[in-house]
């Protein structure tokens, strides 16, 4: 009797919203008849190779760059990454405009390639939320800079979740059926 495929969901977050975008892909591959493993991503943070049979990867990008643990799993597993199915969904609020949601011109997740000299089976670019009134001044502030300069909102009492999610749960399928 073959064994149901199982998929390591890890994430980094800072705020929440990739914990939200993994948790929607898992229950993607959960519908599809898989099985999921979601975890933070820490430094700690392993896949068992012998459990997984695939990743699906959710990056934050924070003020431009991937948390370091991204870069750990990476490095640690570079030979179980080649050998198993993988998707890479880089979270940025530079992708809340259409254009910037392209992964082959994002300008993070091509620096984060390139740098991890990693090429994962399949990338996304998924907006996330800005929500000023959760942020510490320091990242309001910074947020807010970032904002002026791109031409987003800077109002700090805003809340906006830019997600798509009809565009979350459609790569949760698409990544879905590489299993089938």
């Amino acid at each position: 009797m073959p064994t149901t495929p199982r998929i390591l969901v890890a994430y980094s977050s800072r705020f929440g919203q990739s914990e939200k975008i993994a948790r929607a892909i898992a229950e993607q591959l959960d519908a599809a008849g898989l099985g999921t493993d979601v975890v933070p991503l820490d430094g700690q943070t392993t896949p068992n190779e012998s459990r997984h049979d695939g990743l699906v990867l959710v990056a934050s990008v924070r003020y431009g760059h991937f948390d370091r643990d991204v870069f750990r799993l990476i490095d640690g597993h570079r030979r179980w990454l080649e050998s198993v199915p993988t998707l890479l969904v880089t979270v940025s609020l530079t992708a809340r405009t259409p254009e910037k949601r392209d992964p082959a011109v994002h300008v993070y997740t091509r620096k984060f390639l390139a740098a991890s000299a990693w090429t994962p089976g399949h990338t996304e670019v998924v907006a996330g939320a800005l929500e000023y009134p959760r942020y510490r001044i320091w990242d309001r502030v910074a947020i807010q800079l970032i904002m002026r300069m791109t031409g987003g909102p800077t109002d700090k009492t805003l809340s906006i979740e830019y997600t798509d999610w009809d565009r979350v749960a459609e790569t949760g399928r698409e990544f879905a059926g590489r299993f089938r």
